[in-house]
């Protein structure tokens, strides 16, 4: 008689609970198809809010009169649970494994290794979130998330064994002694205390210090662990494109599932200053200006020997009022006080801070755990330098440039030029004199024969803002005069007659001299001896005006390269 499908069928281990002696092997007592809560219980609240892991132990078997042959027998997981939060996964197992050993089995992610190069160090209690390694001074310690194991009783029925996770390393050479001879001998040995992601689970017995490192060998052995990924686990995942018949590959939502409950999470965190905690606002009209404030930390590091309420501390360079923030971790929580500017503190602690001496006294409503630091933040006033108060010492901004025009022979004409701007959301209007000054709501000059104006603003102009120039242009018109009419005078003065008659503030005349060498000089007096040279050639404008070399934006002067203003003379 062939197998039936409802020969094929599922039996219950002897324990089906989550204890320690849960599994232990197969019975007679076939798990009911479809029956509720045949395998697993209910969710609990607890389970529901900070995760849990039931470990069932089943067997396959055929139950049938005859000796049918039954050929390639499987299991699978055929469909996920309805709550996305629930995952199913089938691994391998003894068949007489418990539930103990059959969650190690499913952690034994990492092994035990190699005996570590150092030895736990006196006696550790369940609870610690620390451990303490003896070690020859050079000996490497253990990296930042390296996992260590630490066995208690290896080898007997009542070993105990733990996998730890390290998150810091300290290291702190110290002199130790024995006795010899009468005498006292002393040895250095390096004191590791590693931080641990979980507490101790349970008590180690650790060894005393030994000049020859070694450790007890009655005491806690601490190993290296190694990466071991054998273990098998199958479970079940939506597909994410479709599969035909003939396919060798398959496309699924995801190949990971959830073995053990976590409860962290990894965040990252860009472009963050140390121990930045906040910033000082020094102005917000008419734009917004902040300064980072946490220039400088310290901490005081808590032990059982300074374990209080109260904590004092002299703060070099001084604080600057607002910046400072002291943080401190009470069971477990990190909590945070603050300044408020006038020397008291804010928030879940009270104190006084003297900004003069940088003088600071902070009560805190809890006592600190050990192991934790409070850490004290601040900025000093050499971030920022304010000069608000500073008035005319601190030079405005100034825009130096040339007005387009169609020619090279196109100038301004003088009073006609009209400059707008924007500071604190008011227009503010600049205008010249027609004698090259400016006036109104800026200082500076124009040079009309060049267009090349050069402008201080009195008030700071807005972020974005930009210069509104209105002005009127005009040819520029050019006489030469190819030989005066009249000579120069005894006092060099001459007379000149023009076409048209010039606008005010717009004459600049050029003319160009003539070297003459005497005989006395080593040359010879003649007719050719003097000549033009385009090498002097003198030109005077009017108004007459000499300006330097001018530097453009903000700042000091030294932090830009000049504009060179046209020079008349």
């Amino acid at each position: 008689m062939p197998i039936q499908t409802g020969d094929i069928k599922l039996l219950a281990s002897k324990v089906m609970d989550d204890v320690p002696n849960g599994g232990g092997g197969p019975t007679g007592n076939a798990i009911p198809d479809g029956a509720s809560n045949a395998i697993f219980g209910d969710v609990t609240e607890r389970q529901r809010a900070g995760g849990g892991v039931s470990i069932r132990q089943m067997f396959l078997a055929v139950q049938t009169g005859t000796t049918e042959a039954y050929m390639d027998p499987s299991i699978i997981v055929s469909q996920r649970p309805n709550d996305a939060n629930v995952s199913i996964t089938l691994a391998k197992c003894a068949m007489f494994a418990k539930r103990t050993e059959i969650a190690n089995a499913i952690e034994n992610y990492l092994i035990q290794g190699p005996e570590w190069g150092g030895y736990l160090l006196e006696n550790h209690v369940a609870g610690q979130r620390s451990i303490q390694l003896f070690q020859r001074p050079g000996t490497p310690t253990p990296p930042i998330g390296r996992t260590l194991v630490l066995i208690s009783d290896e080898g007997k029925p009542a070993e105990k064994t733990q996998f730890v996770r390290i998150t810091r390393v300290e290291v702190e050479q110290r002199t130790f002694t024995y006795s010899s001879s009468g005498g006292f001998v002393d040895y250095p040995a390096d004191v590791v205390v590693c931080d641990l992601t979980d507490a101790l689970r349970y008590n180690f017995a650790g060894s005393a210090p030994d000049r020859g490192y070694a450790r007890n060998s009655l005491k806690t052995v601490v190993r290296d662990t190694t990466v071991a990924d054998a273990a098998s686990f199958y479970g079940a995942s939506p597909l994410t494109a479709l599969a035909s018949l003939g396919d060798s590959t398959l496309k699924v939502g995801s190949i990971y599932t959830q073995l053990v409950p976590s409860a962290r999470t990894e965040v990252v965190a860009l472009d963050q200053r140390p121990a930045a905690q906040r910033s000082i606002t020094l102005a917000t009209t008419p734009r917004l200006v902040t300064v980072g404030a946490a220039a400088h930390t310290m901490r005081i590091k808590i032990g059982q020997e300074n374990r209080g309420f109260s904590y004092t501390a002299m703060l070099k360079p001084l604080p600057e009022p607002g910046t400072m923030a002291i943080s401190y971790m009470a069971q477990g929580n990190w909590y945070t006080v603050v300044d408020d500017g006038a020397g008291g503190f804010t928030g879940q602690g009270v104190g006084q801070v003297i900004y003069t001496t940088g003088s600071v006294a902070i009560t805190l409503p809890a006592l600190p755990d050990v192991g934790s630091a409070v850490v004290i933040q601040w900025g000093d006033r050499v971030a920022f330098t304010n000069r608000s108060a500073q008035g005319a010492a601190v030079r405005p901004p100034q825009y130096c440039w040339r007005i387009q025009a169609p020619s090279e022979d196109t100038r301004v004409v003088p009073g006609s030029l009209s400059i707008s701007y924007t500071s604190a959301g008011t227009v503010r209007t600049v205008t010249d004199n027609g004698t090259g000054q400016l006036a109104g709501a800026a200082t500076g000059h124009i040079d009309y024969f060049s267009r090349t104006v050069l402008l201080a603003p009195t008030y700071m102009p807005d972020a974005g803002a930009q210069l509104q120039v209105d002005c009127q242009l005009d040819t520029l018109v050019t006489e030469i005069i190819p030989a005066l009419t009249t000579p120069p005078d005894s006092a060099g003065f001459v007379s000149l007659t023009l076409a048209q008659q010039p606008a005010a503030g717009t004459l600049a005349i050029q003319w160009a001299t003539a070297r003459e060498a005497s005989n006395t000089s080593g040359a010879q007096m003649s007719a050719t001896a003097t000549a033009k040279s385009a090498d002097f050639v003198t030109s005077v404008s009017t108004p007459a005006k000499l300006y330097a070399g001018f530097n453009t934006g903000g700042g000091v002067l030294d932090g830009a390269p000049p504009v060179q203003w046209p020079h008349h003379g």
